[in-house]
């Protein structure tokens, strides 16, 4: 006798299935012929053995009684029947048994928080009464073992941790890998089928070879919901910033919906949008105007409908910092020339930058943007964010000048330094920042080619275009730059563009102070512009220039200390990371180092919070199940006895989260993971019938016992038995 745990593999086409009552311990039998089984001549023979039984046994003497005939005419068939059929190679299935075991995944994510109908219970007390049904309808013929899931499976049903979200394919991952499948026959999902996250449900389910049934837990119902809101990362103070509120309805189309922006209590915006019809989106368009720096926090609101399961998904916020105002850039050139015309034209286009350009002529300096005459002077500096220098020194402008701008950049102010003709960047070296501005020269890299080359690493300045590879094109078509100078980066700088040929770089970053330097070898930069190839040459040329001198406008971290969130603003229910990264006066990142401190909301209580060492110099502390609300960081760090600074920062928590985003049950993805898997889909309401109607082998799937009958010891001892007893009842009788 041999037994399989599994029905893959079998060769048998005939089948022949008997279901017990459905209160009986095992529920369902199947019995499989070979697939090469020839049917006709093993009726013919099975015909011919009842008739040979039936001969042997129809003389008249000696007489028998009509009981001893029959009996002993059954017994002769009985025996040669089984011996002909067992040559058909059967093989008897069982599904079921007393060991039988179904897992039962219990959504517990923040949606079944949700009522299951307006005013209703909610969906996690309808899917524990599910259970306790399923328990019912299957006892005796499966157990039942409940497993919780949210995010991802859980390991029992304790407190689920991760309930922001709906991770089904996750679950169903897990539960391939985790022991208790080994000994499930089949998986039951209790959910309202919202998935948000992680893996594709059915994908999983088709590969954890298991049949899942599916059992939705919630309605339908009317419902307004803010789908999502759109604003710039960065505003300015006294500027209009674009906001897009995105509103979804299942109203009929062309309802009239309002939708507000709060700053907190304050009412910023109102506009009315026309519902879209089911599956559709309508847009708000807002232009709000800040009033303050700092952060930003809006809230988007739909007015409210009546019959609504919850209006949590009628309000989302956005998050935004404010920058004072805009970013003052300060150009000082030694001459007119083309490259300082196509960099300034550039920079002008940018309302957000505020352009102060002094030229050197023949009749001494002068404003490009009202035609004043005057010199720079230290009061130039002051309030930049950005000094360009084409092809002239600090030392050359003047003596005050020259100090006010060395202050200026190590306190954190950016410079574009433009090398133009010889002796090109090497012009910097003198002055009060000479020593931080000074570059080595190469005598190999003279007369290199002076054909751009970005490097990789560099993409967030340097990309031209937001297709990589239109990027990379249009990059390898730019001309090349003129009068370079044979430079060799220093240790500490960072390469941008390299050139053609391992020339001498183009571009390459410096960092002096909090300040960030960058240089550019050469001259005819303007030619970057303009192209005959390449009719987006000269937006790509604006925006290279714009994007570098905001990259240059951002200070380097001056601060021993310093912390920032992960994000401005996390959804309600996510974990809310926070980075500090330490660094010691000569700006080398220290480890080691314990960075702890507390997080405040906005009614004074506060929590503490403790950093984990991450790579050198950097730390990270996670906030798990934050109420929304905004709150304030303050952050210390110690090395031994010794403090080594101190920061602080602040963030916001939406009250939406992920799993409001959609409020409505989805029974097509229930359906379909089912249908996948081998499973049947059910509704809350009426599961007990629809658990009864499941067959054991529909629980089971994959988890049913064999039996090869050619290989059984005991049909020989049906046969052996049926044959003995024949003859020896024919013996007692007399007969040959």
């Amino acid at each position: 006798m041999s037994r399989s745990r599994s029905a893959a593999g079998r060769a048998a086409p005939y089948t022949f299935r008997t279901t017990a009552p459905a209160d009986e311990d095992v529920t369902d039998l199947s019995l499989h012929l070979a697939p090469n089984v020839a049917w006709v001549p093993l009726l013919v023979l099975t015909l011919g053995a009842l008739l040979l039984a039936a001969w042997a046994y129809g003389f008249i003497a000696p007489p028998l009684r009509p009981f001893a005939r029959r009996t002993l005419t059954a017994l002769r068939f009985v025996a040669l029947a089984l011996l002909l059929w067992l040559l058909a190679q059967p093989v008897l299935e069982r599904a079921g048994g007393s060991g039988q075991r179904v897992i039962v995944l219990l959504d517990r994510s923040r949606s079944m928080d949700l009522p299951t109908t307006p005013g209703g219970v909610s969906r996690a007390s309808e899917a524990a009464r599910v259970v306790v049904e399923l328990e019912r309808a299957w006892r005796g013929r499966a157990g039942v073992e409940v497993l919780p899931f949210a995010t991802t499976l859980a390991a029992d049903t304790g407190r689920v941790t991760g309930r922001g979200a709906t991770g089904l394919g996750d679950a169903l991952a897990a539960l391939a890998t985790a022991p208790v499948a080994q000994r499930a026959g089949g998986v039951v999902v209790v959910s309202d089928g919202a998935v948000n996250t992680g893996e594709d449900p059915v994908a999983a389910a088709r590969s954890l070879g298991l049949p899942v049934h599916t059992v939705l837990v919630g309605a339908s119902a009317p419902d307004r919901a803010v789908a999502s809101v759109e604003a710039s990362a960065r505003a300015r103070v006294g500027e209009a910033t674009p906001v897009r509120v995105r509103v979804t309805s299942s109203e009929a189309r062309g309802t009239p919906i309002g939708v507000r922006l709060l700053d907190g209590a304050r009412e910023i915006g109102r506009a009315t949008v026309l519902s879209p019809g089911s599956g559709a989106e309508a847009t708000a368009e807002f232009r709000i105007t800040p009033a303050r720096a700092g952060l930003a926090v809006w809230t988007a609101v739909v007015d409210s409908l009546a019959g609504e399961i919850t209006t949590a998904d009628n309000a989302r916020q956005t998050a935004l910092e404010v920058d004072p105002g805009r970013l003052g850039v300060l150009i000082v050139s030694g001459g007119l020339n083309w490259d300082l015309s196509f960099i300034r034209r550039a920079l002008l286009g940018d309302s957000s930058l505020r352009v102060t350009t002094l030229v050197r002529a023949a009749g001494g300096w002068r404003a490009l943007e009202d035609g004043a005459r005057r010199e720079p002077g230290a009061a130039d500096v002051r309030g930049q964010a950005v000094v360009v220098l084409d092809a002239i020194a600090p030392a050359e402008i003047g003596g005050a000048f020259d100090q006010a701008f060395a202050a200026f950049v190590r306190d954190g102010g950016g410079l574009l330094a433009l090398g133009g003709p010889l002796p090109g960047v090497a012009r910097y070296r003198a002055g009060a920042l000479g020593n931080d501005l000074a570059v080595a020269l190469d005598p190999a890299a003279i007369g290199r080619s002076g054909a751009p080359v970005p490097v990789p690493e560099a993409s967030e300045v340097t990309a031209w275009d937001d297709d990589p590879a239109r990027g990379e094109r249009a990059w390898r078509a730019a001309a090349p730059l003129a009068d370079l100078t044979p430079v060799r980066p220093g240790a500490g700088d960072r390469v941008l563009i390299g050139s053609l040929g391992g020339g001498p770089p183009l571009l390459f970053a410096r960092r002096v102070g909090r300040g960030q330097v960058v240089f550019v070898n050469g001259s005819g930069l303007w030619r970057w512009s303009l192209s005959s190839t390449d009719e987006l040459s000269g937006e790509r040329g604006r925006r290279l220039w714009r994007r570098l001198v905001r990259w240059l406008a951002e200070p380097v971290q001056g601060e021993p200390l310093r912390v920032r969130p992960e994000r401005w603003l996390s959804a309600g229910g996510e974990p809310v990371r926070l980075f500090a990264t330490l660094q010691d006066p000569a700006f080398k990142p220290v480890a080691g180092a314990t960075v702890r401190g507390q997080v405040e909301d906005a009614a004074g209580r506060s929590r503490p919070i403790a950093f984990a060492p991450r790579t050198a110099g950097s730390y990270l502390a996670e906030l798990n199940e934050l109420p929304p609300g905004r709150y304030r960081v303050s952050v210390q760090a110690t090395l031994g006895d010794r403090a080594l600074g101190i920061s602080g920062t602040e963030f916001a928590v939406d009250r939406w989260s992920l799993e409001e985003a959609r409020t409505l049950p989805d029974s097509a993805t229930l359906a379909a993971v089912a249908q996948a898997s081998g499973g049947r889909f059910g509704e809350a309401d009426g599961v007990g019938g629809w658990a009864r109607t499941l067959s054991t082998r529909a629980l089971a799937r994959g988890r049913v016992e064999s039996l090869r009958l050619w290989e059984s010891p005991w049909v020989f001892v049906v046969v052996v038995g049926a044959l003995g007893l024949e003859w020896a009842w024919r013996r007692r009788r007399g007969l040959p």
